[in-house]
């Protein structure tokens, strides 16, 4: 069995990609910055937003990387998600940078570095984990 076959196809993957992309450009450019937000987040470490920007960052790394694994390999694909994760949340900040309401945070940056990242070496050690139930290929 291939790792592919294990999940939905190719265009709803990137579908997932795209929806989490947009929630996230929803959520930082188009709404109104949320007031009711804690200053601190669980744990009583980092602020709420902080968090949250990890966990986006983690969902969009994590649909990045199961969409670009279809042809290439595990690791090419987690380094490329991780990579593509973090250089759109720098992006996003500098959007906000242009937007009154909203304000370039390197804070936010670092926090969605942090959550790709930590989602890519999840992802990568899970699918290590389902390769090797994979059966091996056939001689004939």
């Amino acid at each position: 069995m291939r790792f592919e076959s294990l999940g939905p196809p190719g265009w709803v993957r990137w579908l997932g990609v795209a929806v989490v992309a947009g929630v996230l450009f929803y959520g930082s450019v188009l709404d109104a910055p949320g007031s009711g937000l804690s200053p601190l987040g669980p744990f009583g470490t980092f602020g709420l937003d902080k968090w949250l920007h990890g966990l986006g960052y983690a969902a969009l790394a994590a649909a990045l990387a199961s969409a670009l694994a279809a042809d290439r390999s595990a690791l090419v694909a987690a380094l490329l998600a991780a990579a593509i994760a973090v250089a759109y949340g720098v992006g996003i900040e500098f959007v906000q940078a242009s937007i009154p309401e909203r304000s370039f945070s390197v804070g936010d940056m670092a926090a969605d570095a942090v959550g790709a990242v930590l989602a890519v070496v999840c992802w990568r050690l899970a699918v290590g984990g389902l390769r090797r139930f994979e059966s091996p290929p056939s001689e004939g």
